[in-house]
């Protein structure tokens, strides 16, 4: 009796070893917490739905209704919670978002930035814009477009959100020492209607205005709308941010005349691309592995477009695979 109990116990034992080494590994599940609605943003989805499909794991995309902190922290608290495998997160208010960075951090949870970064926080890695550099070029197209100089006015949707103070500060430095003066900076709290209002109140006061600005996505197409109603349209140059539909539209009829357009689409596909390998690997390893420069930034690049060099545009988002509807 002794014996057949003392088998049967060595059976179930060695069963249950069976079990666990069949037992199937964690799913990957990573995050990716953007700044709010907007076409823009669904091509960061759009990469980031690529990436998790082509990997074989799980990833959430999530999106405010508008620019709203609050709702990025609660957010990535639930998350964080949830122990997920990793976080991707564009923070409107980098100082903001640093306590609830560092908190993911010491529940062992990678977090990454894209599209806006925060430095000075522990996030381990940004994948995005160099947003500086990409300032700088904005402001090199309009000296080019106003090459006598010329009054001209920002339009932002934040004055806290490191990538639009990297944009205006990249701007500034383009146009030093050239007879460009800057005569307004509107901060419209990424609310596309009042983009449009206060591009139109600037536009009054200066009816002179040579050229606009535009940091965000929705900054040109407003700066555009409010020079059609003041009857500006094409002679206010405009120089814009990202190429949506609506802003490949409105350069193709000549109201606005460059875009700086982000790599958006690579910048959700590449934050799944290294949370998953660091949810694999380990995060030291996957640095390495990724090539992740000694600054932790993964610059994705922009690319100028203006109506002369767009069949090439679309040619190149042809060839990479990234969906367009608009043709050259």
């Amino acid at each position: 009796m002794r014996r057949t109990t003392l088998l049967a116990m060595a059976a179930l034992a060695a069963m249950a070893l069976i079990g666990q080494a069949a037992a199937p590994a964690p799913q990957i599940r990573v995050v990716v917490i953007g700044k709010s609605v907007h076409p823009y943003w669904a091509n960061v989805e759009r990469g980031v739905k690529a990436a998790a499909q082509k990997l074989g794991v799980q990833a959430v995309f999530f999106v405010p209704q508008k620019e709203d902190v609050a709702a990025q922290i609660s957010t990535m608290e639930t998350y964080i919670a949830q122990k997920v495998s990793g976080i991707a997160i564009a923070p409107s208010d980098p100082k903001a978002l640093a306590p609830t960075i560092k908190k993911g951090r010491e529940a062992g949870i990678p977090v990454i930035t894209l599209d806006t970064d925060a430095p000075e926080s522990v996030r381990i890695a940004y994948i995005g814009t160099d947003n500086l550099a990409a300032g700088r070029i904005a402001g090199r197209e309009m000296r080019r477009l106003l090459p006598q100089g010329g009054k001209v006015a920002i339009g932002t949707g934040s004055l806290t959100a490191l990538n639009s103070l990297q944009r205006i500060e990249g701007f500034k430095q383009a146009i030093q020492g050239t007879r460009i003066r800057i005569v307004a900076t509107n901060n419209d709290k990424e609310d596309a209607a009042t983009a449009v209002s206060l591009a139109a109140a600037t536009l009054r006061a200066h009816p002179d205005l040579a050229g606009a600005y535009g940091v965000y996505a929705y900054n040109g197409p407003a700066w555009a709308r409010a020079a059609k109603e003041a009857r500006m349209a094409g002679r206010l140059r405009i120089v814009a941010f990202d190429a949506t539909d609506e802003h490949i539209a409105l350069l193709k009829e000549g109201a606005i005349h460059v875009l700086v357009a982000q790599r958006e689409y690579f910048q959700g596909y590449r934050s799944v691309e290294l949370l998953t390998l660091m949810a694999r690997e380990g995060v030291d390893r996957a640095l390495q592995r990724y090539r992740v420069p000694a600054n932790r930034i993964v610059d994705t690049g922009v690319d100028v477009v203006t109506r002369a060099t767009l069949a090439a545009y679309a040619k190149k988002l042809d060839e990479l695979g990234i969906p367009h509807t608009w043709k050259p």
